[in-house]
C-alpha cells in the first residue's frame, strides 16, 4: 500500500479585494475637502432640523398676528396657498391629438422671516 504524501504547509485561502470601479482622487486638499463637506452637511442637516422646530414655536407664538416684534428682532409671516392639481388636457381644433401634462400641485406653506 503507498502513503500518499501529507501536504507540508497549509495555505489560508484568502478572497481576493474586489476590483476598484471608481477612479480614486488620492490629492490630499481633496480628500480632506471632501471630510470637510461631509461634515459640514452633517451640520447644515442638523441645524435644518432645529430651525424647522424652532419655526413651529416662533410661529405659534405669534398667534393671528403677521408681524411681530421680539426682542430687537422683527418676526414676519407671509402664508402661501396650495395648487390643487390638474388633469391632463386635450386643447384647440388646430392641437386635436396632442396633450398638455397636468401639473401634480403643491401644499400651501408658511415661510417665517427673521431680521
Amino acid at each position: 500500500m503507498a502513503r500518499t504524501p501529507k501536504p507540508t504547509a497549509r495555505t489560508k485561502a484568502t478572497a481576493a479585494a474586489p476590483p476598484v470601479t471608481r477612479p480614486q482622487i488620492l490629492d490630499r486638499k481633496v480628500v480632506a475637502d471632501a471630510g470637510t463637506y461631509a461634515v459640514n452637511k452633517a451640520e447644515i442637516d442638523r441645524l435644518t432640523a432645529e430651525n424647522e422646530a424652532l419655526k413651529v414655536t416662533l410661529l405659534h407664538a405669534m398667534g393671528p398676528h403677521e408681524s411681530v416684534i421680539a426682542g430687537n428682532r422683527v418676526l414676519t409671516r407671509s402664508s402661501h396657498a396650495s395648487t390643487p392639481a390638474t388633469e391632463n388636457v386635450v386643447i384647440t381644433r388646430a392641437m386635436i391629438g396632442q396633450i398638455i401634462p397636468g401639473k401634480k400641485g403643491r401644499k400651501g406653506y408658511t415661510t417665517l422671516t427673521v431680521q
